[in-house]
């Protein structure tokens, strides 16, 4: 089997001035890519790069904020500006802010911050499809935390974006195939390992992976899919909380279960046991 590279693509990487983001950059670029380093901290933006193109890769640095949608494409524009196009796109979520989720829902805390995660994340992933769709190829990673399953420097403000990116990856697998565009999410652990998590990246913004819409959790013993799925349940046109209480283990039953790709199929899954 060959090596997986990336010869003639090109990846942008935000947050990559440090931590995880660094290591995703890193990696792409030691298997052939051209980076652009996108991070709000200039300095580490030009230190990131400067390590690549140190050790004989290419890369740029850019400090450019994606919390407007004239920001994410100012990132894409700087891409295309720089190395003619973009072929993959390494986002981390929720990096500009470092309000906790439980800080920023329950007290009185301004929530910018938090909601320029989200928000960011979204025009980014915009822009960069936009883009992609244009050129018929493209890979998306999105890289979030959800729930308590937060990397050691990644904000545990990163869940409420991620759930919010959860949402634009399932409407974005629909269309992306016809395309030869992906879009997968990566889920840091604390007890992932750093290099394993950046090579699962790479596996997921290249051309070979087929795979689309998937959440996968990188943990210390490897690697794991999470999801979200629909099961049988019970059937009762006469449904009370009587009977909710009554067939409660039936209704979380999970061995019933299946993971739809589309709405349709989630239907399906819902009224076919009980029209039969």
């Amino acid at each position: 089997m060959t090596d997986i590279r990336f010869d003639g693509r090109v990846a942008i990487v935000t947050g990559a001035g440090s931590g995880i983001g660094r290591r995703y950059a890193q990696r792409l670029a030691a298997r052939g890519a051209r980076v652009v380093v996108n991070d709000a901290r200039a300095g580490d933006a030009v230190g990131v790069a400067k390590e690549i193109e140190d050790r004989g890769g290419v890369a740029i640095p850019t400090n450019i904020a994606v919390d407007t949608p004239e920001g994410a494409q100012a990132v894409i524009d700087a891409a295309v500006n720089s190395f003619g196009g973009v072929d993959i796109l390494v986002l981390q979520a929720g990096r500009a802010s470092d309000v906790g989720s439980s800080e920023a829902l329950l007290t009185d805390t301004d929530p910018v911050a938090l909601l320029a995660g989200l928000f960011g994340g979204y025009w980014l992933t915009q822009a960069a499809w936009i883009h992609m769709r244009a050129r018929h190829y493209g890979r998306i990673v999105l890289s979030c935390a959800l729930g308590n399953s937060v990397a050691d420097d990644m904000e545990e403000g990163n869940t409420v974006a991620s759930m919010g990116l959860v949402g634009v990856m399932n409407i974005l697998k629909c269309e992306g195939p016809d395309h030869d565009m992906m879009v997968n999410m990566v889920v840091p652990t604390p007890t992932g390992d750093p290099d394993a998590l950046s090579d699962v990246v790479g596996y997921l913004a290249h051309e070979s992976c087929v795979t689309t819409g998937e959440i996968f959790a990188v943990h210390v013993d490897g690697l794991s899919r999470m999801f979200m799925g629909v099961n049988e349940g019970i059937f009762d046109p006469g449904l009370t909380m009587e009977c909710v209480r009554d067939h409660l283990d039936e209704i979380l039953d999970p061995r019933t279960f299946v993971v739809p790709d589309e709405a349709g199929q989630e239907i399906q899954q819902l009224l076919l046991p009980h029209l039969k």
